[in-house]
């Protein structure tokens, strides 16, 4: 039989081909066939019955807590869970995570660290919330009536992922240690973090603009956008009356002659409120006579965008006087809307020519820029537009009443008239609410903020030291730290965590009541009698008549704010809720969005609590997309459901929990990409795992009959070389697939344990030990050593398997021989149990053997190895001195050699002066005496002749080594035995 490299579902079909053929002589009985219940394939029927099996055989739900409880580990792996949001069913992005987080629990718990890990659910935000509003009347439905269906359809959601997650082997406690953003622990929790940020003067309330969604009716975080790089937005040039004329000797025109100011912008909604025109005092304007249908016009720009200004509105544009910015100190202008209005021309810094005209239209309630130039110059912050998005009622009757990013943007064109230089449609990257994919807008309004400006440095400083997987991908997250004034917290919403604080009828409502004795209460509130507190008390109820003395306040004088808080800020205080006091979590691991989300949120307000980051560790991974390289969406077509590939459905056969599993650590290698999943990738990661499972059936069987004692007992002085040798490859194989695990490249963990299932133990090792373990007596040495070599490369690449297939492994424990019913792999092993084989010496002395392999399989090519017989020479006394190790005789049938090279007979030979020979070619024919010669070198040159055996094949062993058709001589020892 040929041996060339397979893996061994090849390898098996000549195994089977061989019992079939003993099965049929008289000496079938003698032969030691594997024996093992162990099931070679489980059919898509039997896979949902199976796992499930092997999960409440192996008692997966309470490994978790006997682990806490059992194991007396010095070192304990604390993986806080970053929660999934409650609101749809469990999809492939689900799996990636929860099962890269389990790979990673399942390989310190093997390493012999007591595991740490509770996992949670974000439960409050707008997509739940708008869930809950669809059963309801919006103008009609109360605070509460919303608050609790939203509450109901979190739990249900909940549970659906639970079951799935736990489905999936996730090492964790299910049923009673998760934790819940709306719990009221959690939320008593979160409520006392905020007022310890209040009293360090971190958090405040303020007017400001922020990033406000018309289609929720809310403010946003940076956090929650997404955005649209093919957005169309309406760009316009608008000349504005300069008021106060300049001086003639600047200008170079009479101060009778009009001169405008051009002003460019993408948001001509927010014209109504302008409130200032910005100039930079160092660059460089020009005014420029445009050549118009009826006269000559002259306009202000800057002089380094003329001439693109004169391409775009295709004018004739002539400079007539250059001057810098700073000699607009202190001039005027007329309001775009209401044109007789003064309006001042003001100095900023933040002024560019990159693009525009170098004036910059600024509207203070719509621009981060805008309003720091309002703040320095004490301008009204001016805001016209309601929460809905449509100009209010101060914007004038020409405008109230009209959506501002479609009906109320054309008035405004209608109102601006001629003043319109130019306009065009303009394609560009445009902020959209990530829940609602509709566009936002920059609002001013009453917000409370976490004043980042504050811990910023403590938070970059605190980022550095943190290791990142894959290294440099924190750069975005430290300029995002280091740009980020502020971090808005409130949200105009009714589903989320109430903004403790009360405002006094009295007072102007800028100016906040937050009392830590009101919080306490109210925690005590909740505690009792559930997270509704807030909406079912009054604020007189709430505060208490003693507080309500100690502060001075009036009954019927003050009343509850009706703020939440954002969902980031709920997610990123879980670490105050999650990990035991003062303790780092080893590991953050989420997908590669969450450094602008969860990671961030944490960070800022664990270093603001704190003053330090809440992760020693963050890894992160890629997105889940089709083959395509698509997102998965359902106009498309191509969302794969995890409980369809592990289950099946009416249009897929079950591949179970392994091959998902596989799939997962098959695609992730640690450097963040996106993994691809299709029916294709999914199969591909079944028949990897099935290829392996063929490989431990063949093991388990082959180790019927002996015990782990008698196994035990072999003396390794007494193994032989090919023995030896895959004792080392297997050390080789365990010291490199650590290093992957602790890289975190499961992707090169599965491809290192697939290439040496495939190549090292089936079409190596089982192949060439399959006679010794078939035909050998049972407890000969050589039998006992080749099992004792099997039995280590089962333990070794289980453990090594385990964190990636616990399914796979915890079967292969219910089925071992000795080790079954003595409650699994993860209860009773541990890395720090695998021995060390490495033997460099052997290595060097099998070396030329395994040349020569090589040499006679390629040349043999497809016929059976056993037919032929070999005739080495050896040139070079070093190799015949390896050679000689494995082969003691000039001619033997029965040495390693022999044994190694899966031939008939062996003459090896040693010569001082070689004869010329034939060359190997890639095509080697045979000749008429069925003979052919080729070579291999390894010290020395190595002539190899190969010659048709004269012997005919064992009716026992099917070697060919019987000189009758009888018995071979070492079937006659074993039948004599």
């Amino acid at each position: 039989m040929n041996n060339h490299g397979c893996y061994l579902r090849i390898s098996l079909q000549g195994m089977n081909t061989f019992l079939c053929v003993i099965s049929r002589k008289p000496f079938s009985s003698t032969v030691l066939l594997p024996k093992t219940s162990f099931p070679l394939r489980v059919s898509s029927k039997q896979r949902k019955e199976r796992d499930l099996w092997i999960m409440k055989t192996a008692s997966f739900d309470q490994l978790y807590q006997w682990q806490r409880k059992n194991l007396q580990a010095e070192d304990e792996f604390f993986l806080h869970d970053g929660p999934p949001y409650a609101n749809g069913k469990p999809h492939m992005g689900h799996a990636l995570n929860k099962i890269l987080k389990d790979i990673l629990l399942r390989y310190n718990l093997l390493s012999g660290k007591l595991v740490h890990y509770i996992p949670g659910w974000d439960c409050h935000g707008l997509p739940i919330e708008l869930k809950a509003l669809e059963t309801y009347d919006t103008q009609k439905s109360s605070v509460l009536e919303i608050r609790q269906k939203a509450k109901l359809f979190a739990l249900d959601t909940i549970k659906c992922q639970k079951a799935a997650f736990s489905r999936w082997g996730v090492l964790a406690d299910w049923n009673d240690n998760c934790y819940f953003t709306f719990s009221p622990r959690y939320v008593t929790s979160q409520l006392k973090m905020f007022c310890d940020l209040f009293d360090k003067g971190l958090v405040y309330r303020d007017y400001k603009p922020v990033y406000w969604s018309p289609s929720a009716r809310t403010a946003l975080a940076e956090s929650e956008l997404e955005y649209n790089v093919n957005h169309v937005s309406t760009s316009v040039y608008v000349k504005l009356v300069l008021h106060t004329p300049l001086p003639e000797c600047i200008i170079g025109v009479s101060k009778n002659t009009p001169v405008y100011l051009v002003v460019w912008t993408t948001t001509p909604w927010t014209l109504p409120a302008n409130q200032a025109v910005c100039f930079h005092p160092d660059i460089k304007y020009c005014l420029v006579r445009c050549k118009s249908n009826v006269d000559h016009e002259y306009m202000v720009v800057a002089l380094e965008l003329y001439q693109s200004l004169q391409q775009l509105w295709l004018r004739d544009l002539t400079v007539v006087k250059e001057f810098y910015g700073k000699v607009l100190k202190g001039h005027f202008y007329l309001h775009p809307i209401q044109k007789t209005k003064k309006m001042p021309l003001l100095p900023s810094e933040h002024v560019t020519v990159k693009k525009g005209t170098g004036l910059v239209h600024t509207s203070p309630a719509h621009g981060p820029d805008d309003f720091l130039v309002a703040l320095e110059h004490k301008l009204p912050i001016l805001n016209l537009v309601d929460e809905k998005g449509r100009y209010s009622a101060d914007a004038g009757s020409d405008l109230a009443g009209y959506n501002v990013l479609d009906k109320g943007q054309d008035v405004v064109l209608r109102l601006l008239g001629s003043n319109v230089v130019f306009l065009e449609n303009f394609r560009h990257s445009y902020p959209y609410d990530w829940r609602t994919k509709q566009p936002v807008i920059l609002r001013a309004s009453l917000q409370w903020f976490v004043d980042t400006e504050k811990i910023k440095t403590a938070a970059i400083e605190a980022m550095k030291r943190v290791v990142v997987v894959p290294t440099n991908f924190e750069k975005t997250m430290l300029k995002q730290l280091a740009s980020r004034p502020y971090w808005c917290i409130s949200r105009q919403r009714s589903w989320g965590v109430p903004i403790p604080v009360f405002y006094n009828s009295s007072l102007p409502t800028k100016n906040a009541i937050l009392h830590r004795g009101v919080v306490e209460r109210l925690c005590e509130l909740i505690m009792t009698n559930g997270i509704d507190q807030w909406w079912l008390q009054s604020a007189e109820d709430l505060i208490g008549s003693e507080i309500m003395r100690e502060l001075q306040l009036l009954p019927g004088h003050v009343f509850k704010g009706m703020d939440i808080m954002d969902i980031w800020f709920d997610s990123g205080a879980s670490w105050n809720s999650v990990l035991p006091e003062g303790k780092q979590a080893d590991f953050y691991l989420e997908g590669i969005d969450q450094f602008g989300g969860w990671f961030q949120s944490s960070l800022l307000t664990s270093v603001a609590c704190r003053d330090h980051a809440p992760y020693k560790n963050i890894f992160v991974h890629g997105f889940v997309l089709d083959h395509e390289g698509r997102k998965m969406s359902k106009s498309l077509g191509n969302v794969m459901d995890p409980l369809s590939v592990v289950d099946g459905d009416g249009n897929q056969p079950a591949v179970g929990i392994d091959a998902l599993r596989w799939w997962v650590a098959s695609h992730v290698s640690g450097n963040g990409s996106n993994v691809s999943v299709s029916n294709q990738l999914i199969q591909q990661a079944s028949d990897d795992v099935q290829k392996i499972r063929s490989v431990i059936r063949f093991i388990l069987g082959n180790l019927h009959g002996v015990t782990d004692f008698q196994l035990q007992q072999t003396d390794l002085k007494n193994l032989g070389f090919v023995d030896l040798y895959m004792l080392h490859l297997l050390t080789d194989f365990v010291e490199t697939t650590f290093l992957a695990y602790r890289e975190l490249n499961f992707r090169k963990v599965t491809s290192l344990l697939s290439y040496f299932i495939s190549n090292n133990v089936s079409a190596f090792y089982c192949n060439i030990v399959r006679g010794r373990l078939y035909c050998d007596s049972m407890m000969s040495k050589k039998r006992l050593s080749a099992l004792y070599v099997l039995s280590e490369i089962l333990d070794q690449v289980s453990l090594i398997t385990a964190p990636i297939l616990p399914h796979l492994t915890e079967e292969i424990e219910i089925y071992h021989p000795w080790r079954s019913g003595k409650g699994g792999l993860f209860r009773n092993r541990r890395f720090t149990n695998m021995r060390n084989f490495e033997s460099p010496d052997v290595v060097e002395c099998i070396k030329p053997s395994l040349s020569i392999r090589n040499a006679v399989n390629k040349s043999i090519g497809q016929f059976n190895t056993q037919q032929w017989n070999v005739e080495i020479t050896a040139f070079d006394s070093r190799d015949l001195r390896f050679l000689q190790k494995l082969q003691l005789k000039e001619s033997d049938e029965n040495s390693e050699l022999c044994e190694l090279l899966q031939v008939s007979t062996v003459t090896l030979l040693g010569k001082s002066v070689p004869d010329p020979v034939a060359k190997e070619k890639e095509n080697v024919s045979i000749n008429e005496d069925n003979l052919m010669k080729t070579e291999c070198h390894y010290s020395g040159p190595i002539q190899i002749t190969l010659s048709k055996t004269k012997l005919a094949a064992c009716p026992r062993c099917r070697r060919y080594t019987s000189a009758d058709g009888k018995l071979c001589h070492l079937c006659l020892v074993v039948a004599a035995e």
